[in-house]
């Protein structure tokens, strides 16, 4: 697994064209590929008896994480008058040539069995033979996230047109037009003597998100950037399902990066580690009348920035709140509506995410996730992990608390999902599945009704390359973008995966915390201290033990 591998980074700005190149040689490869799942399928279907096991497609010399494989049948049947489930869900590879995650854990199926017969069957009706699961991540259907969409759509378009106008030097076509403005995040290469990186996923999406609710309010075009080495393209990692967000970030500050123009003006803007009152004197010089347009007022603005001010908006501003609820946006949805209109996960990962929260949607099963950040050295030294349940007892307190308190009697049974950055303890935490003895201990009776839920995927950090800088890796392994993908587009999946729980359990971080926003669910997330500091845990089964999003936004990146 990727977590069983410390860092050591290895030429990241050559190996961006190799790894494209991979993908679209995948694209080929697969065309033929699905021709023999859709045979194997077809066949699973008239022979449910046979059992067809796919091959690895992971090179002997890389063993990041357990291989995708073609979907075999593992005895699983979906015709016109039955459906059962195999006794292993299998996601064929990603037909674009993007990531391919591996197959679901074995503890996802292990909970249909408990679950209500019209549940299982529901369950069984949204698996599919040859995808697995679907692709789509419905969005704004019932127009949850307003009303804006559209609108924003036709100027971003008419601002890229106008852009391509600028860059061909045709000027005089601009007298009956507005002068097209621009916004931007760029997450670029970190020098190796600096600490300022763009933090993990939880900063770098604090920052892109609240970048383009400033671009929405200002009329201003959103654009986006990874740098390649750092540790992917954002690209690879995000399709774009309304706007096209890409650019290069070289090309634009040259092109803007002028004295004495209508047309041309340039600003950086750099929020990286602000703290919260410095962050407040950045955005709101002029308190809660601030108007946003005429706090920077250059044509082009390139932001560097691990902060949010979406929520501290609501709270802060006497413009604004009134303004997003016109368009159906509220402190409550605008992290996650604007999240989900910018990025969604490529086609592999929301397969995966799919599987896991076709589970979590059922009315006979209580999910409570629980996200545990034990320290980068469970990553970078996966050898000298210490972390176990004993250790982390607090978290089951918590969550045993909150079941007891929530469960209603439709809930056949509570899933406890967990997310962590330590391996061993995920791994403890998932054998109370079968170690009666130690569910017995930490679930204090509640084993019989409570399934324990992991997703497997590798474990790593976004920032490698940061993390070598404060800890000693002591067996150090070559990292490039190729291996950082898995990892990475587990990290998004598994905090998308945290936001669909029912309730969630997480630590005083930025990556819990960046799941309760994107869940649209104030009200309905525990933050529990440091280990540290767990005897202040407090009773999960008051309604007291909730944090708001006002508080959330006061802690670590910010909100």
């Amino acid at each position: 697994m990727v977590s069983g591998m410390p860092y050591q980074r290895v030429g990241p700005n050559g190996e961006v064209n190799s790894l494209l190149f991979k993908y679209k040689l995948a694209k080929a490869l697969t065309m033929v590929s699905l021709v023999a799942v859709f045979l194997m399928a077809l066949g699973s279907l008239v022979y449910p008896e046979l059992s067809w096991r796919g091959s690895s497609n992971v090179a002997e010399d890389h063993p990041v994480a357990e291989a995708p494989v073609e979907p075999a049948s593992y005895g699983g049947v979906k015709s016109k008058d039955k459906c059962q489930l195999p006794s292993k869900i299998m996601l064929p590879m990603s037909p674009d040539g993007t990531y391919s995650p591996p197959s679901p854990d074995d503890s996802l199926l292990k909970v249909l069995e408990y679950v209500a017969p019209d549940d299982y069957d529901k369950y069984c009706q949204s698996w599919d033979p040859v995808s697995g699961f679907t692709d789509e991540i419905p969005y704004n259907k019932n127009g949850e996230c307003g009303t804006w969409q559209a609108k924003y759509r036709a100027l971003h378009e008419r601002r890229l047109e106008q852009l391509e106008r600028l860059k061909a030097g045709d000027l005089e076509s601009f007298q009956h037009e507005d002068k097209p403005m621009f916004i931007s995040y760029y997450c670029k290469e970190v020098p190796k003597n600096s600490n300022r990186g763009c933090g993990g996923l939880a900063d770098r999406m604090s920052g892109m998100i609240s970048t383009f609710f400033y671009g929405l309010i200002t009329d201003r075009a959103y654009l986006a950037h990874w740098a390649n080495g750092n540790p992917i393209p954002l690209e690879l990692l995000f399709e774009k399902p309304n706007i096209d967000w890409s650019f290069d970030p070289i090309e634009m500050r040259r092109l803007f990066d002028q004295e004495d123009s209508e047309f041309f003006s340039f600003k950086a803007v750099d929020t990286l580690n602000q703290k919260w009152k410095q962050l407040g004197e950045t955005m709101f010089p002029n308190g809660s009348h601030q108007d946003f347009r005429e706090l920077w007022t250059e044509k082009y603005l390139e932001v560097r920035s691990n902060r949010a001010y979406i929520i501290r908006t609501y709270q802060e501003s006497a413009i604004y709140p009134d303004m997003m609820a016109k368009i159906g946006l509220s402190k409550e949805n605008t992290f996650g509506c604007l999240t989900d209109f910018l990025f969604q996960p490529t086609i592999g990962s929301r397969r995966f995410y799919n599987a896991f929260k076709a589970l979590f949607k059922l009315d006979s099963v209580l999910t409570i996730g629980m996200q545990i950040r034990t320290d980068d050295n469970a990553i970078a030294n996966p050898q000298l992990d210490q972390n176990n349940l004993q250790k982390w007892d607090y978290f089951l307190t918590c969550a045993n608390q909150l079941a007891d308190a929530k469960r209603q009697a439709h809930h056949k049974r509570v899933v406890y999902f967990l997310i962590t950055d330590s391996t061993k303890l995920r791994d403890e935490f998932v054998s109370m599945n079968e170690n009666s003895n130690l569910a017995q201990r930490f679930l204090q009776g509640r084993s019989q009704h409570t399934s324990m839920v992991v997703t497997g995927l590798p474990i790593d950090h976004i920032e490698p390359d940061q993390v070598s800088k404060y800890i000693n890796v002591t067996n150090p392994v070559q990292v490039t973008q190729e291996r950082m993908l898995p990892g990475v587009n587990s990290a998004v999946i598994e905090n998308w995966l945290l936001s669909a729980a029912d309730y969630r359990i997480i630590s005083p971080q930025g990556y819990g915390k960046l799941a309760a926003f994107h869940s649209n669910s104030d009200n309905s997330t525990i933050a529990l201290p440091r280990v540290t500091l767990k005897a202040r845990a407090p009773d999960c089964s008051k309604p007291n033990a909730f944090v708001t999003y006002d508080w959330l936004s006061t802690q670590w990146s910010l909100g």
